[in-house]
């Protein structure tokens, strides 16, 4: 049994170019596309086959009409295309119906040619048919050539063998030359047919596994997109050995001037120095042969702080709690270390499911960190420019963005806070440049007038965060944090809080598996574009 389970398994993956999910997932959509494809071929060729018959030849032929089979066909490439159309098929399941659906059509098409009266010449168009078929199959769905010659064989060998006693039956019958003649020229025809339909499939699979190859960078193979920034391109991706989700983030030649060269070894230099667990992990770095620079994190299940107030709205303080003091853990670390963030967000916030936990903190993107114990980083950070997003800047990171510390990132956490307490940002403005001017000198209107039943020890945290001075900010991460669970609500949001929500989010209508499911490092791409499609 075992050769035959090892042969089973070699024909469903020789499907693709790879036994990742992604082929596994692009052979269900092909199969789909050729079960439509031929199904609207069949229907048409019924259509028509069954007018013929039972209009144009209705006085010249009462015998059985060929439309059953007709409307086999039809129902089995539909079939086909209704079974891969939706849901998640294995990649045996796949196999198998690739190959029984192309051996039964060409069943059908032998037999239709048994059953025809002698005058339409069924032979012709069942040739016609089956070696449209073969082709498609071979342009249309991924496979190898040698499992395309093995379908390709079984589905013309009842049809030759078909034709072959067609012709003994027309010699038989002294049907002169053009009766010997048509069998053998359709007999070459399907012969033609199978190797070409088996050099097609060697060609377009080749180039296929080309493109797999292509997207190899060391031991990881690329998968799907998930964002693009002006600081490189993300990917989700494998591990050629450990097989776990991976996430790559790149920077294309093309991109690879000596800043932005800088930026990128800088940060993945700085976080692979944390270890906080409320911080992303980065497992290698590496450049390809042809230049192109990437470096490979953790895959996080679970979604931005943007799409969870989204997805929920403003959140209860307990929780909000629960997150920010996560959030002051990672910064603390960074802080000691004289980094400093420069871009919290809710973007660079990821919520996740991690080690059995649930509403898990991890901080993101550190592509704009900025080490204070160095001075080559002024180079980096010029007077007259700030980095980071407008609506959580500090005033400081507005005038004077050289002089930034981690009271700056303070700031941001303050906004953070009141973002989810009231599902709002701090500011709002129709231009950066009065955005700025409001974080300059405007003071905050207060959560509790924005969002009724804010706690007032908690609200005053929060405006602590968001002073324009400093000096007036808690004096580091630590400290935040620790004022942070001295509140009241602290420690009123427990894991049976987070597992309610999360499992309600699950069942919310037209929600992923977990509500809006994302890749953490999508958020990690500095004013990039996310790809949050199914």
């Amino acid at each position: 049994m075992r050769p035959v389970a090892a042969i089973v398994d070699r024909m469903a993956f020789s499907s693709v170019p790879d036994d990742s999910e992604e082929g596994r997932a692009f052979m269900q959509q092909r199969l789909a596309l050729f079960g439509k494809s031929m199904f609207l071929l069949f229907l048409a060729i019924g259509v028509v086959g069954a007018t013929v018959t039972n209009v144009v030849l209705a006085g010249m032929w009462s015998g059985d009409r060929p439309v059953p089979f007709h409307l086999a066909l039809i129902y089995g490439v539909g079939l086909v295309w209704l079974v891969c159309r939706r849901g998640k098929r294995s990649a045996r399941a796949l196999a198998a119906l690739d190959g029984a659906s192309v051996v039964i059509v060409g069943v059908g098409l032998a037999m239709g040619v048994k059953i025809a009266p002698p005058f339409v010449h069924a032979e012709v168009s069942s040739t016609f048919a089956l070696t449209h078929l073969l082709v498609a199959r071979a342009i249309i769905v991924p496979s190898d050539w040698r499992r395309t010659l093995c379908i390709s064989v079984l589905a013309a060998v009842g049809l030759v063998a078909g034709i072959i006693v067609l012709k003994g039956m027309q010699a038989a019958a002294g049907r002169g030359a053009l009766g010997a003649l048509l069998p053998a020229l359709l007999i070459l025809w399907c012969v033609v047919a199978v190797a070409v339909a088996a050099w097609t499939s060697h060609v377009i699979y080749r180039l296929r596994r080309r493109v797999v190859e292509a997207r190899r960078l060391g031991q990881y193979t690329l998968e799907e997109k998930i964002g693009e920034g002006g600081m490189g391109i993300v990917f989700r991706a494998r591990h050629a050995m450990l097989r776990r989700p991976t996430v790559v983030k790149l920077l294309p030649p093309d991109r690879a001037g000596q800043a932005n060269l800088t930026r990128f070894e800088r940060e993945v230099q700085l976080t692979s120095q944390l270890s906080s667990p409320n911080t992303v992990a980065v497992y290698d770095f590496g450049r390809t042969p042809d230049g192109i620079f990437y470096y490979a994190m953790e895959y996080l299940d679970g979604v931005d702080l943007d799409a969870l107030v989204e997805a929920e709205g403003a959140q209860p303080p307990g929780r909000v709690i629960h997150l920010l003091s996560q959030v002051c853990r990672a910064l603390a670390e960074a802080h000691e270390a004289g980094l400093v963030h420069r871009d919290i967000k809710p973007g660079n916030v990821m919520l996740c499911r991690h080690g059995g936990m649930l509403d898990v903190v991890k901080v993101l993107d550190f592509g704009l960190v900025k080490d204070v114990s160095r001075r080559d980083d002024v180079k980096l950070t010029h007077a007259d420019a700030f980095l980071g997003t407008p609506l959580y800047l500090s005033p400081e990171a507005i005038s004077h963005p050289d002089k930034v510390d981690g009271r700056s990132d303070l700031y941001a956490v303050g906004g953070l806070g009141y973002f989810l307490l009231t599902g709002q940002p701090v500011f709002a403005a129709r231009t950066v440049a009065e955005l700025c001017a409001k974080h300059l000198v405007e003071p905050p209107v207060a959560p509790s007038q924005r969002a009724p039943g804010v706690p007032p020890d908690l609200e005053a945290v929060v405006l602590r965060c968001l002073e324009k001075s400093p000096e007036a900010r808690p004096a580091d991460a630590g400290a935040l944090r620790e004022t942070l669970l001295a509140c009241a609500d602290a420690g009123r949001w427990g894991d049976q809080d987070a597992r309610a929500r999360w499992q309600r989010a699950r069942g919310a209508p037209g929600a992923k598996a977990d509500g809006r499911e994302a890749s953490a490092i999508a958020a990690t791409v500095p004013d990039g574009r996310v790809d949050r499609r199914p």
